[in-house]
């Protein structure tokens, strides 16, 4: 696959499989997103665990309707390559966000679709969601790599790198501190469930 590549990583540990395709963005549509986010993100009430601005496809269709659809047409182009790559054409768009994490902010160890109750694993509040991605914008940051703790594997982020993943406990992952700057991503999920995607 052009620009692509799969980790595998076996150990104690389930077997993780994770997509890693540099260019699934250009530069400027890295740039264009980066900026919708410093226009618009004070227009949303959604906000992240670290109490940051999530700037949702509902909200950017309410202030700038063209922008929505064009990120709308950037994301279907992740889904694409994320459904071919897992061999799941069936695949739907959950929702999407462009975030931003400032100097302190972080992502504690989680699953997307999971969590744990008394030592095992149980749907959490988004079951729906089936695969994760993240599309990243920027890398003039420091801190704040894409870390799988059970499989060892640490992803440092760059402008038109998309990850994507399974949503459950296979591919647990968190974000530790950023140290400085500002890293921008655009977040996405996934539902193979119809009934499930997300309304546009």
């Amino acid at each position: 696959m052009d620009g692509a590549s799969i980790i595998i990583c076996v150990t104690k540990k389930p077997i993780g499989r994770i997509l890693v395709s540099d260019n699934s963005l250009n530069l400027e549509e890295c740039r264009s997103l980066i900026g919708l986010y410093d226009r618009y993100s004070k227009s949303t009430c959604r906000r992240d665990y670290n109490d940051q601005p999530l700037l949702d496809y509902s909200t950017l269709r309410r202030v700038a309707k063209e922008s929505a659809s064009w990120v709308y047409a950037v994301t279907f182009r992740c889904k694409e390559k994320i459904a071919l790559y897992f061999s799941t054409p069936g695949l739907f768009i959950e929702s999407f966000f462009i975030a931003c994490l400032f100097s302190g902010d972080s992502h504690i160890a989680h699953a997307d679709n999971e969590r744990k109750e008394d030592e095992r694993w149980v749907p959490n509040h988004t079951p729906q969601r089936d695969y994760t991605g993240i599309a990243y914008l920027n890398d003039d940051f420091m801190g704040g790599e894409l870390v799988f703790p059970e499989l060892d594997i640490v992803i440092a982020p760059r402008p038109s790198l998309l990850v994507g993943f399974p949503s459950n406990h296979e591919c647990v992952h968190a974000v530790p501190k950023v140290l400085s700057g500002k890293r921008n991503s655009l977040p996405l999920w996934f539902t193979v469930d119809p009934t499930e995607a997300m309304q546009v």
